[in-house]
């Protein structure tokens, strides 16, 4: 037995040599790597930043490779790679993607994530070795979105808004600040569907939410941050189990919001408990025999009503009561200026706007039409009753382009509209029945909305917008369908005869495809 354990030690220790000897004679390329060093000890730059939202930052470290400093940086496109992304620094709370937010090596770019402390990483990538090297920084975002122009829009198939702040906007701004994705940036996804209407709402003036609808949802965001506060369901009694969102409105006096989805009519009543915060969902929804109805609805309505529809299915206009439970037929007319029937319109409702009376009670301007004319129709749902509801039918028909209108806007100082057609803007002045094409948007672009410097609480217009000269300037939003951009223009017009100052226009970039534009505002 000892002499097999000697012999199998012996064969051991031979294979063991041989293996020893052996000279590995594979096939292989080694090749030297390129030293790349990020070098931040220049002076200025920081391990940790604090910033505004929407600032931009700007970092301009060197990149010295193989001991040389880069200056010309296109020569390194076949080899090298740059990236600038930021994501969370800290778990738990809202999720937010990490973000892309420059491929060049010198970072110079605004910071749209909302409040709170932000990793900030420099990666350079060989395309040839997948070597990275990395830089990391800290960013600290604080942020206070104050008064402003918000803008609603389309972007891939779902809503954002932006917001423009400067000095026709916010009072005693020293700079333009554009805010674009707001939704988006704060809470880590836009509002699923297309655009449908928002508002800043003044029914809660204390919470003072800013209240954005799509086809597919709607939600309440704060008016400082744009978190988000409040879901679809939070926001009705019982929340509908068919998201299908058409319209959503308020009224001038603040007290009442009205939405109407899957095609009924739910109105949120802040008169009933005198509320100031949020504590008021919409209710059920009324009760009513009509058909389609149209996503208008009224920015004025009496104390004595709490909605104001139009049925496009029937051609007519319905109404309801102070807390009643249906939609009913409006009355037959009485005021013996009242030139058309709202329980008997036949025609089909295309734009609207509201304005401040500037002839005899109108606060309402529609934009209607059948297959030979159009016309401006006028009401007042602000009188006491709905017998005095209907007042002028102006036959614009001869209007250039009318057929072809995008966009509308009703003034509230003079006896005129402006509407939008392809990509021009023409004022009309309907007691004289004379249009003017006023400004033409560049070539490519179309115009998707137009909206005057007012707001719909008569309060808060008089307050805020005063002194920034409301009803003196117009916002115009176009829309490029190859660029896929939107744009909005900020023009002087004169507010009693609706020609507009050239020399005075401001362009905003980088939004999506504008639904509507409106004013938000602090207190």
């Amino acid at each position: 037995m000892k002499r097999y354990i000697k012999q199998l030690l012996i064969l051991t220790l031979s294979l063991g040599a041989l293996i020893g000897c052996y000279k590995d004679k594979g096939n292989y390329d080694y090749i030297a790597l390129d030293a790349v060093v990020i070098d931040t000890s220049k002076a200025g730059i920081q391990p940790t930043y604090a910033v505004e939202r929407y600032d931009i930052l700007k970092i301009t470290p060197k990149l010295i490779i193989n001991n040389e400093v880069v200056t010309d940086f296109a020569s390194l496109a076949d080899e090298y790679t740059f990236n600038w992304s930021v994501y969370q620094t800290l778990t738990g709370g809202t999720v937010h993607s990490r973000d892309t937010i420059s491929s060049d090596f010198i970072l110079e770019k605004p910071i749209t994530k909302p409040q709170g402390s932000w990793n900030l990483l420099l990666t350079v990538k060989n395309t040839k070795t997948k070597v990275e090297t990395y830089q990391k920084f800290t960013v600290a975002v604080s942020e206070s979105i104050a008064d402003g122009w918000m803008v609603l829009y389309e972007k891939d198939g779902n809503t954002d808004v932006g917001l423009i702040t400067d000095a026709r906007s916010q009072l005693g701004a020293i700079k333009t600040t554009i805010f674009t994705d707001l939704i988006k940036n704060t809470n880590g996804a836009a509002l699923a569907g297309k655009p449908v209407a928002f508002l800043h709402s003044a029914a809660a003036l204390n919470s003072r939410e800013v209240i954005v609808a799509s086809e597919k949802d709607i939600q309440a965001f704060g008016y400082t941050n744009f978190e988000r506060l409040l879901s679809f369901e939070d926001l009705f009694t019982d929340a509908p189990t068919t998201r299908s969102i058409k319209g959503f409105t308020a009224i001038n006096i603040g007290s009442k919001e009205i939405i109407i989805n899957d095609n009924k009519v739910h109105i949120a009543n802040f008169n009933r408990v005198n509320a100031l915060s949020r504590t008021v969902p919409f209710g059920t929804s009324l009760y009513g025999n009509y058909g389609e109805l149209e996503s208008w609805g009224p920015k004025n309505i009496a104390q004595g009503f709490d909605a104001v529809v139009y049925d496009k299915t029937n051609k007519k206009f319905l109404y309801s009561t102070q807390n009643s439970v249906s939609l009913s037929e409006i009355p037959v007319q009485t005021s013996p200026t009242a030139e058309w029937d709202p329980s008997n319109v036949g025609l089909d409702l295309k734009a609207a706007d509201y304005g401040f009376p500037n002839t005899p009670g109108a606060f309402e301007y529609l934009i209607m039409s059948n297959p030979t004319n159009t016309y401006l129709l006028t009401a007042n749902f602000m009188a006491p009753t709905a017998s005095a509801f209907a007042q002028r039918k102006y036959d614009i028909t001869a209007a250039p382009e009318i057929t072809s209108m995008t966009a509308m806007a009703a003034s509230s100082t003079g006896a005129y509209i402006l509407y939008g057609a392809n990509n021009a803007v023409y004022t009309h002045r309907y007691q004289i029945n004379q249009s003017e094409k006023v400004w033409t948007a560049p070539t490519g672009e179309q115009v998707t909305s137009i909206r005057f410097l007012k707001f719909y609480h008569v309060l808060i217009n008089g307050r805020k917008l005063t002194a920034l000269g409301a009803n003196d300037y117009v916002y115009i939003a176009t829309y490029n369908e190859t660029t896929k951009q939107g744009k909005v223009y900020n023009v002087k017009i004169d507010r009693t005869n609706g020609t507009i100052d050239q020399s005075t226009q401001k362009v905003y970039e980088g939004f999506g495809k504008i639904k509507d534009m409106s004013y938000k505002w602090t207190l």
